[in-house]
């Protein structure tokens, strides 16, 4: 299908942001990926904050579930996000997140299980909140 072809209302769903928003969401997604690699890795992340951390459970949960919106965001914006897309997003990061948890003892921090399930409860709220959102815009252009 050409350009042409395409009813604007096709062509604003597919890049519903823009080509500029879609790549600053894109740096800022990466950009927060990888400030969360390294304060997950780094031996004493209490150093990190200058006090004493909230509950490690709350931080998996907040962390991960900013991870998830900021991907879906960014999935979104590219025009792809559906409810499966959603679901296959959410197995990509969760994946990402074991990876990330049995990482851990290399840095001389301790993997848990139940970390990796708050990491995959806080990316279902983040992914869940996108999907929601995004289906209540649509529904409500109508």
């Amino acid at each position: 299908m050409t350009a042409d072809e395409r009813s604007p209302k096709t062509a604003s769903f597919q890049r519903p942001f823009g080509v500029w928003p879609t790549r600053l969401l894109a740096l800022a997604t990466g950009a927060y990926a990888a400030v969360l690699v390294f304060a997950t890795h780094y031996p004493k992340p209490e150093e990190l904050i200058g006090r004493k951390l909230p509950s490690d459970k709350l931080l998996h949960f907040v962390a991960y579930g900013v991870l998830g919106l900021l991907a879906a965001a960014l999935v979104r914006a590219r025009g792809w996000l559906d409810g499966r897309a959603g679901l296959v997003l959410g197995a990509a990061l969760a994946a990402w997140a074991v990876v990330d948890e049995i990482t851990q003892p290399l840095f001389a921090r301790a993997a848990e299980p139940l970390d990796w399930v708050c990491d995959c409860i806080g990316l279902a709220a983040g992914i869940g909140l996108v999907v929601v959102s995004s289906w209540a815009l649509a529904r409500g252009s109508r």
